[in-house]
């Protein structure tokens, strides 16, 4: 990727985890970068289904780091179960300090999660608001569609079936009503269609965490996208999320009709737009 005396070049690499496991990365480097973006992708997903954010972000003067989940993409772990969630964050951070060794992104950065990848986000930049400069969260999985009866249920099934795996939780019609990112999805071999009971559990625990936190406060600016038919996670958990949360500045940006899958809908130019105008403005 090339624009004038801009010069970019994307890397494809591995990096090890404190316990020896080999997480899959893309890093987009730019020449004239002021800012660094982290990316955490969506439960199942892989770093692959957001290259897109390479050509939509390019023109602005901003680097890009993804890694694929451990135990998704090509990363290595076990598929569609983990013993603990804070596995992700230490392996965030494992990330961000190999980030700063190989490519010397700058102490502060802009961490951006969709769904899961936003609860993630959010538990990881709590942990260490020093490093955020700006965080902004894409449909992120702070409740269940179902509410919490949905969370009982599962709850019962892991009592009855311990080892209880879900096969296609999600169907494809209700991430986005672009047909050609529903075939794109479909016949993606890298991602995970199933999930455990337990796997589910502890997303459920993450999220009551942040509901039992007294205060939810951040010295960092919050961006929240949400989407306006949202079959997935609870629309009424991210509102009440966002009216809980103290920071310097705080903005819901709802997009009217779209589904879930904000960044693969058809009318996506709305939200990218929207995101290259948050991180130009970001001092």
């Amino acid at each position: 990727m090339n624009g004038g005396s801009v010069k970019s070049h994307c890397v494809c690499d591995f990096f090890e985890t404190p316990d020896k496991i080999r997480i899959h990365y893309r890093f987009l480097s730019h020449s004239k970068a002021k800012h660094t973006l982290i990316i955490i992708h969506g439960y199942g997903e892989h770093s692959g289904r957001y290259e897109e954010f390479f050509e939509r972000l390019g023109e602005i003067p901003a680097q890009i780091a993804m890694m694929d989940l451990r135990g998704m993409g090509r990363s290595e772990g076990e598929r569609g179960d983990i013993r603990c969630l804070d596995v992700y964050l230490q392996d965030i951070s494992a990330f961000v300090d190999h980030l700063q060794k190989k490519f010397t992104i700058p102490q502060k950065f802009i961490l951006l999660g969709h769904s899961f990848g936003g609860l993630l986000a959010i538990h990881w930049s709590m942990r260490h608001q020093n490093a955020i400069k700006l965080l902004i969260l894409s449909a992120p999985f702070l409740g269940l569609r179902g509410g919490w009866g949905a969370c009982l249920l599962n709850r019962l099934i892991r009592f009855v079936l311990p080892k209880f795996v879900y096969r296609n939780p999600i169907s494809t019609k209700i991430l986005t009503q672009d047909h050609n990112e529903i075939s794109i999805y479909r016949k993606d071999e890298l991602i995970i269609r199933k999930i455990s009971a337990h796997f589910l559990e502890e997303i459920i625990r993450y999220m009551k965490m942040l509901q039992n936190t007294a205060v939810l406060s951040c010295v960092f600016p919050v961006y929240v996208f949400t989407a306006g038919q949202e079959f997935i996670v609870s629309a009424k958990a991210i509102k009440l999320f966002f009216e809980r949360l103290v920071a310097p500045r705080k903005d819901l940006v709802s997009f009217p009709g779209f589904y879930h899958e904000i960044f693969h809908e058809t009318d996506r130019k709305k939200p990218f737009n929207v995101l290259k105008t948050i991180i130009e403005d970001c001092v």
